[in-house]
């Protein structure tokens, strides 16, 4: 009877454990990445986040992480400890920082710059005021690479002089 006890509560525990990751009415889409640091190993980059809370109640988050995978491979990790609500049927913008693995975005940068497109994963976790409130959510798109190239833009300086102007003065 003992055992049978242990069992059901080990049974319940584990159950009650898998519920505490929820998916929820929050979705993440990247809005935006602003590179700051290079180094050999590591870029360091914000990635501005839109989270949209699809709930009629608000979502108070109190830290979160994210992880970034570019044509699924694991590249980095984004981690916050900012505070902030979502409102009730709304959306905030939220910068990250994230930490990019250059080794693992060599491998892949080829194939990228070829095709001119990535695909991009965003697994996000956001933890709320107790150990046991948690919300995941996964985004997924793609980023043209033609939106990163400088476009060229027609210059008007130049070493020449300027024409000389016409003027009413008679001939001599």
């Amino acid at each position: 009877m003992a055992v049978m006890k242990l069992i059901f509560s080990l049974l319940a525990g584990a159950l009650m454990l898998c519920g505490c990751s929820k998916s929820s009415n929050l979705t993440v889409s990247l809005v935006n990445v602003h590179f700051k640091e290079a180094t050999v190993l590591e870029t360091t980059a914000v990635f501005t986040l839109r989270l949209d809370n699809a709930a009629p109640s608000p979502l108070e988050i109190t830290g979160a992480a994210h992880n970034l995978y570019l044509n699924d491979l694991y590249v980095g990790k984004g981690l916050s400890d900012e505070t902030f609500t979502v409102p009730r049927l709304s959306s905030v913008t939220n910068d990250v920082t994230v930490h990019l693995s250059n080794l693992a975005l060599a491998t892949r940068i080829k194939a990228a710059i070829e095709s001119k497109r990535v695909d991009y994963r965003i697994q996000s976790t956001f933890y709320g005021k107790s150990w046991l409130d948690r919300t995941s959510s996964e985004s997924t798109g793609k980023l043209d690479l033609q939106d990163f190239m400088p476009t060229e833009s027609p210059t008007t300086e130049t070493n020449a002089p300027p024409p000389e102007l016409p003027t009413n003065a008679p001939p001599q």
